[in-house]
This record gives structure tokens, sequence and C-alpha cells, in this order.
């Protein structure tokens, strides 16, 4: 048996880009299960619903789940993955995290290369080209 509430499943189906909209807030931590009530509530919801509403939005919901797989194949990355990827280059390589991070070869990457080629003189002066990496990503520059 499958327990579907109404606000459950078209927030499921929409994808990440668009604002989802629900009647019931979202608590801060997930709850492992679900309580009672809620339970209840959401199985009398999918029994009021017609066949046709029924057959629509486990449709739905097996669409999100086929297009988060294929994300999830792809090896597309979250954003908060990306950043701390950025942050740790931009420590060690500072030149190629601004890099990654513009996605272009432009002005802020040849003068994160620049303040890199400065600091081979003095390791002291290694910070400058790190702050600055840091800096561009985390979009302050």
């Amino acid at each position: 048996m499958v327990s579907v509430s109404a606000t459950s499943v078209p927030a499921a189906s929409v994808p990440a880009t668009e604002p989802v909209t629900t009647s019931e807030p979202v608590p801060a931590a997930a709850k492992a299960e679900p309580s009672h009530e809620t339970v209840k509530s959401a199985v009398d919801e999918l029994n009021n619903l017609s066949k046709a509403e029924k057959k629509s939005r486990l449709k739905e919901a097996k669409k999100a789940f086929k297009e988060y797989k294929k994300k999830k194949k792809e090896g597309m990355m979250d954003e908060d993955a990306r950043l701390i990827l950025l942050v740790i280059l931009a420590i060690l390589l500072p030149p190629l995290a601004v890099f990654l991070k513009e996605e272009e070869l432009n002005y802020k990457t040849v003068l994160a290369l620049l303040l890199c080629l400065l600091a081979i003189f003095s390791f002291a002066w290694w910070l400058i080209p790190v702050l600055y990496a840091l800096l561009v990503v985390f979009d302050v520059l």
C-alpha cells in the first residue's frame, strides 16, 4: 500500500528550479516516520481521488523519479558539493578554482594566475592569491 498526500506528489513532480507552494509548513528536520494522523489523512485523501487522478499523480511521481535518477547518473553535483570543492581548490590552486568558477578564461583568472606567479618568491605572499580566489568563489568579486 502506498500512501501519498495531495501536497507531497505535486511537490515531488515539480522541478527543483520552480518554487513549490504547499499549504503545510515543511519541518526543518525530516522525521523518520510520519505521525499516525498524517498517514491517515494522506490515505483518506488518496481514497477520495478519482481513478484518473490517482493514475495521473502516479505518472507524475514516476516521471520525477526518472528525472532524478537521470541527473544522478549523469553525475550532476549539487551546489554545496561544488562550492566545497572550489574552496579546497582555492586554497591549493587558486587560478584553477577561479577558472572553474568563472567557466572561462577572463581577467579574474589571469589576475589569479599573476598573483600566484608573484607568490613564488615568498610563501607568505601565497595568502594573497588564496584570498583573491576565495573572494571569487564566494561571488564577492
